[in-house]
């Protein structure tokens, strides 16, 4: 009795650490796009991040095709229900400690089209998202806001964010 309790307790931290990063895929239609992520910065695609879940935050994003055409968004992101179910039934704190909300393991930016596509399997058709103007708004806002409170700290000592976004401007 006392091992299988340990045994389920087990499994279900493992589920529950499972939850907290999940590795994703992006890339840009075209080669030399760019992408920022808020709380991660810019990096040249294609590339492979490791993204922590959320609860209740989302990832701004703003990428940028080589012809200078930038696409402001938030990425979509899944929620995960093996996560919540398990913090539900053990732990309910957990869903807003780790979150249940995970990235999509593809995306895919088209900033000169202006939208971005995502997909759970390498074999799936993508899904189309195209950002609302609420949306556009809220992620020009964050850049434009890290920009500014970026701006000084660039050339003393940058944090990796400020120096990733230093030559977006």
């Amino acid at each position: 009795m006392v091992r299988s309790r340990i045994a389920l307790l087990s499994a279900a931290a493992a589920l529950l650490l499972q939850g907290c990063s999940t590795v994703t895929k992006i890339e840009g239609t075209v080669p030399n796009t760019t992408m920022a992520l808020s709380g991660v910065g810019r990096v040249q695609l294609p590339q492979e991040k490791d993204l922590a879940s959320k609860s209740t935050q989302q990832y701004e994003f703003m990428a940028t095709a080589p012809s200078g055409q930038t696409l402001y968004g938030i990425l979509p992101l899944r929620v995960n229900g093996g996560t919540m179910a398990t913090s539900i039934l053990f732990f309910a704190p957990a869903l807003f400690i780790g979150g249940f909300r995970d990235v999509f393991p593809f995306y895919q930016v088209d900033p000169d089209g202006g939208v971005l596509r995502y997909k759970v399997k390498e074999n799936q058709d993508w899904r189309q998202y195209k950002p609302t103007q609420a949306e556009i708004d809220r992620s020009k806002h964050y850049f434009d806001a890290m920009l500014t409170k970026c701006g000084a700290d660039v050339s003393k000592q940058p944090s990796a964010e400020c120096a990733s976004l230093a030559s977006v401007k």
